[in-house]
Order: C-alpha cells, then sequence, then structure tokens
C-alpha cells in the first residue's frame, strides 16, 4: 500500500546520517570548485552526494541537457522498456536503503507493486533519479555543456558553454562519467 507521505523513509535516513560535514577543503584564491562533475545522471548525482558526505563543498553538477525532462539516457536514447539490471542491485543509495529504489517504488506504489516487478521499468528509473537529486540536494546546472579541460598550474579551466555564452570556471579536479580528470 502507498504511504501518505513518500519521501518519509528518505527524509528519517537523511536524518539519521546527521548534517552534512562541514567543507573540510581549504579555499583557494582563483579556484571556483573543487570538483565539477560532467553529467547530472545516475553516476553524477551519487559522486555529488558522496563527495558532500565526505566534507568536500563547492561541487558542481553540469549537464547539457536543457532541462531535467530531457537529461539522461532513459529519457531521451534508450531504447529498452525495462533496464537490464536486478531490481535490487545497489543503484545511487551509498547504501542508504531508504534512497534506494526499493523504498521509492514501495512509498509510492506499494510492496505488492515492487514484488511483482521483474526489472526496473526505465521510466520509472528517470523519475526515481530524478527523485533521489531532489531529495538529497544535488543541484545540477542544465543547459551547461563542457566545451574542454585545459590544465592550468595547479588546478584546471573547464571552458562550458550556457545559452550560447561561453564561460571559463576553474576546478582542482574535474570528474566525467566515471572517470576523473588532473
Amino acid at each position: 500500500m502507498p504511504q501518505s507521505d513518500p519521501d518519509s523513509v528518505a527524509r528519517e535516513a537523511l536524518r539519521l546520517i546527521g548534517a552534512d560535514p562541514q567543507n573540510w577543503v581549504p579555499d583557494r584564491d582563483g579556484i571556483d570548485h573543487n570538483v565539477v562533475v560532467v553529467g547530472g545522471g545516475q553516476s553524477g548525482a551519487a559522486f555529488a552526494f558522496a563527495f558532500r558526505r565526505a566534507g568536500i563543498g563547492e561541487v558542481s553538477v553540469i549537464d547539457a541537457a536543457a532541462d531535467a525532462s530531457k537529461a539522461g539516457v532513459w529519457l531521451t536514447s534508450a531504447r529498452m522498456h525495462k533496464l537490464r539490471t536486478p531490481k535490487t542491485l545497489p543503484g545511487p543509495e551509498l547504501g542508504l536503503p531508504g534512497l534506494g529504489f526499493q523504498a521509492w517504488y514501495e512509498a509510492r506504489h506499494g510492496t505488492a507493486a515492487f514484488d511483482a516487478l521483474d526489472r526496473i521499468p526505465r521510466l520509472d528509473w528517470a523519475t526515481y533519479l530524478d527523485w533521489y537529486r531532489r531529495v538529497t540536494g544535488v543541484g545540477i546546472r542544465y543547459g551547461t555543456r563542457l566545451l574542454r579541460i585545459e590544465p592550468a598550474a595547479d588546478h584546471l579551466r573547464v571552458h562550458l558553454e550556457r545559452s550560447g555564452v561561453t564561460t571559463i570556471e576553474t576546478t582542482r579536479n574535474a570528474g566525467a562519467r566515471n572517470r576523473f580528470c588532473g
């Protein structure tokens, strides 16, 4: 049976782990970000949440998609109707069951509905990921495209484009789809 407050389990999980640790990375003049994560999908959102929980602040997540409704493979190019991975495989929840797909799905559709799933429908997965970003407070700068990463002394310069305007920001590190540069 669906819950009257479907986010209560997630909020309780976040309450139990406590407030985010303070940013332990010292500020440096001329550095805009500690980390820039390229891509706000499953991995990008999980990385951003993990960095914050590890006490690393000034993390920016960029995504070229215009907005959340056009972001990610699950809403754009995926042709399959269901994910290939088992429904019980851990996702971006970082070991917190209250942030997992099962908790999210059961809170909205009930335990019997989750039990009846053989695999996760891709559109439900996309909706779950959007919820995960929202409930964990992972902000995404949509409509921001990475043009290039340029080494500069002891940091990186990231060349970005948004609405036809090119800007340069600096970062200590830049993550790109599960890889880290710099």
